[in-house]
């Protein structure tokens, strides 16, 4: 199994905290806490995406251990850790401005410099990826929020992804089909919460009062998502009963 990208489905085991009837040792903030995936927010919720990738439950990191403390832990349970972020792996910075640090999980790794992380903030987001680019060497470029307060300390290697060779074009061209729902899902929905460029809120506010265009049956306006056909078909109509 590759490791996860996108936001987990509902009630998946491995996001859903330990008394809630899941595996994951991790408590989400409870004043942002998702209660479909109770883990989450909270960037040590990472530790079930670790073991998620071997779907045979929580073999490893069964505790919510802090981030500063957790690369010791791992070295106890005979994990390797490495300087380079690998593939499935745990990135783990110490300080930040409690002193706790962060994890973050190595989702895809596109050269030595640059890789996608999956990863949840305890104050912020319940599930984000970043674009992250080695910098300095503290890995922070990418990620909005991480000051020079953080400060990378290795990558906790997944042992359930193997070395394996180059995939065939067959297996690659599957692997897309598989994933691209997924991935197109979560760009449409990014689009559909992107506000209007400023140049244009004044023809967009004269569309809506005239009703060429009023957005979604809900009334959301959507400026950065694609037209469709049948969205095209009600502009047209509009005009032409104009």
């Amino acid at each position: 199994m590759l490791p996860r990208i996108s936001r987990p489905s509902k009630g998946n085991p491995y996001y859903v905290n330990i008394l809630d009837g899941g595996v994951n040792p991790a408590k989400g903030n409870p004043k942002l806490l998702n209660k479909d995936l109770t883990a989450l927010p909270n960037c040590v919720a990472i530790y079930g995406w670790f073991n998620e990738i071997g779907q045979k439950g929580m073999q490893y990191l069964k505790k919510a251990y802090y981030p500063y403390s957790v690369i010791a832990q791992a070295k106890r349970e005979g994990l390797e850790v490495t300087t380079e972020p690998t593939l499935g792996g745990i990135m783990v910075w110490t300080g930040g401005r409690t002193g706790e640090g962060h994890v973050a999980g190595v989702a895809e790794i596109y050269d030595e410099k640059h890789i996608l992380t999956a990863e949840s903030e305890y104050y912020g987001k319940d599930w984000a990826n970043y674009r992250r680019y080695i910098g300095n060497g503290e890995w922070a470029d990418g990620c909005y929020w991480m000051t020079a307060l953080y400060h990378y300390q290795g990558c906790i290697k997944n042992p359930f992804i193997k070395e394996q060779d180059d995939m065939t074009k067959p297996e690659t061209e599957a692997l897309v089909r598989e994933m691209f729902p997924t991935l197109m899902a979560a760009y449409l929905a990014d689009l559909a919460q992107q506000p209007a460029d400023a140049w244009a809120q004044p023809m967009i506010e004269y569309c809506q009062r005239y009703g060429l265009m009023v957005g979604d049956p809900d009334g959301n306006f959507r400026p950065q998502s694609p037209v469709k056909r049948e969205e095209m078909a009600a502009i047209l109509k509009s005009l032409m009963t104009e």
